[in-house]
């Protein structure tokens, strides 16, 4: 028989519990064994429901990565470097005597002293219906070397004119300076032409077209004086 309160088994007969001591009756039936299994069942357990965290998964955005810069390519296409553009007004200065100047008068200057250049030193500008250059050259020997001169002194003087002008172009500071030093050297050249001719003719080369070609310059040198005086801020490179 088994005791009721701790479960010991006893020898059949006892009275008490060998183990606790409570009293044992024959009521008590044998092979009693304490209802493990009815306990277990009793048992509760604990009302717990496992959550499993709400999470969810979320995957990585690519896109949101920076992707390193594209190497650049130079850009064959970009167009060449030009001139500046020449307003009509500079530093509170009007430019308009300066880009006539620059795009026409030097310009112009230039080719047509390469004309008269090639009119003396070939003789041609004698050619009329009256005469010709043989006989200017038969009466005045003299007149062919002068004329060689003289066109080598045009042709300098073009040269020049196109140097002044890119020096006004980049606002040079000799800029100025070169279209004044221009027409003193279109006046001197004049006057040679006009002292060799006299010399190797008896004609008196100082006439109204030599006093002409003296005049115009010197009014061109005092004008340009003074513009490119009040402008010398501008001519700084």
């Amino acid at each position: 028989m088994f005791c009721p309160n701790c479960g010991n088994q006893c020898p059949d007969g006892t009275k008490f519990c060998q183990s606790c001591g409570t009293p044992l009756t024959n009521n008590q039936q044998q092979n009693t064994q304490p209802d493990f299994n009815n306990q277990q069942a009793n048992y509760q357990q604990p009302n717990q429901q496992y959550q499993q965290p709400n999470q969810q998964y979320q995957q990585p955005n690519y896109n949101q990565y920076q992707q390193p810069n594209q190497y650049r390519q130079p850009m064959y296409n970009q167009p060449y470097q030009q001139y500046p553009q020449y307003p009509d007004k500079f530093n509170g200065h009007q430019m308009g005597w300066y880009k006539f100047l620059i795009y026409f008068a030097l310009f112009a200057g230039a080719f047509f002293n390469v004309c008269y250049a090639v009119l003396y030193m070939t003789g041609s500008i004698y050619e009329t219906e009256q005469i010709d250059p043989l006989t200017v050259y038969s009466l005045y020997p003299g007149v062919k070397a002068v004329d060689i001169v003289y066109g080598i002194l045009l042709l300098v003087l073009a040269v020049f004119m196109i140097v002044t002008r890119f020096q006004l172009s980049g606002l040079k500071k000799n800029g100025p300076k070169m279209v004044v030093a221009l027409y003193g050297l279109n006046i001197a050249i004049a006057i040679i032409y006009a002292i060799l001719i006299s010399c190797t003719t008896d004609y008196m080369a100082f006439d109204a077209s030599t006093v002409g070609q003296c005049i115009l310059p010197i009014v061109m040198i005092i004008v340009n004086k003074v513009y490119f005086d009040r402008r010398k801020d501008i001519f700084v490179n």
